[in-house]
This record gives C-alpha cells, sequence and structure tokens, in this order.
C-alpha cells in the first residue's frame, strides 16, 4: 500500500513519474484456490455463514479488497493521464501537420 500512496501522492499529470518506484513494489498476493465470490461476500450478506471462514481470513481478504480498490484507483487515474496526453499530442501533431502544409503551400506559390 506505501506504492500505491506514493503513486497518488506525484503529479496528477505525471504519467511516467512512478517507473522508477514500480520496480521496487512487491507484487500483489494472488488469489489462487480461491473464488471471486469470497470478496463480495465480506461487503455485503450472502449465503455463506463467515463461520466457514477464519477471522484471520477474513480480514486477509478485507486487506486485499482495502489494496486491490487502492491500486484501482491508481489505474483509474493513469489512465485518464494517459488519454489527456495523447489528446495533447494529437493536437500538437495536427498543428505542426499543419503548419508544415502552409510551408510548403507557401513554396509552391
Amino acid at each position: 500500500v506505501p506504492y500505491l500512496m506514493l503513486i497518488m501522492s506525484t503529479n496528477d499529470d505525471d504519467l511516467y513519474g512512478d517507473l522508477d518506484d514500480a520496480a521496487a513494489a512487491k507484487p500483489m498476493p494472488s488469489n489462487t484456490g480461491r473464488s471471486t465470490s469470497h470478496a463480495s461476500s465480506i461487503s455485503k450478506p450472502s449465503s455463506i455463514p463467515q463461520t466457514m471462514m477464519s477471522p484471520s481470513e477474513i480480514s486477509q481478504l478485507r486487506q486485499q479488497i482495502k489494496t486491490l480498490k487502492a491500486e484501482n484507483d491508481v489505474l483509474k487515474q493513469n489512465v485518464g493521464i494517459l488519454y489527456r496526453t495523447a489528446k495533447s499530442e494529437l493536437e500538437r501533431k495536427d498543428k505542426t501537420i499543419e503548419q508544415l502544409q502552409n510551408e510548403l503551400d507557401a513554396l509552391r506559390r
């Protein structure tokens, strides 16, 4: 989670600012052996009684949900930044093409 907080605290439009920190990040624990229905059973009532899971399993799943939500927020932010970056690059290239076309037209006269 400290890695995720580091990314969220960086400049909003600095898409590549966390690349050096990505190598230091620990991989997320896999969810092997568990179905995704366990994650939803923690946040809302379900037909599976909680007595079938130990308190440590419940705590671990809650922490995993919290971590995944934080990671999801960071990914959403990064997609937005990537979109704005691509849009501004397209605008810049359109202006460059227009300028070069005007220069070419001026030379042809």
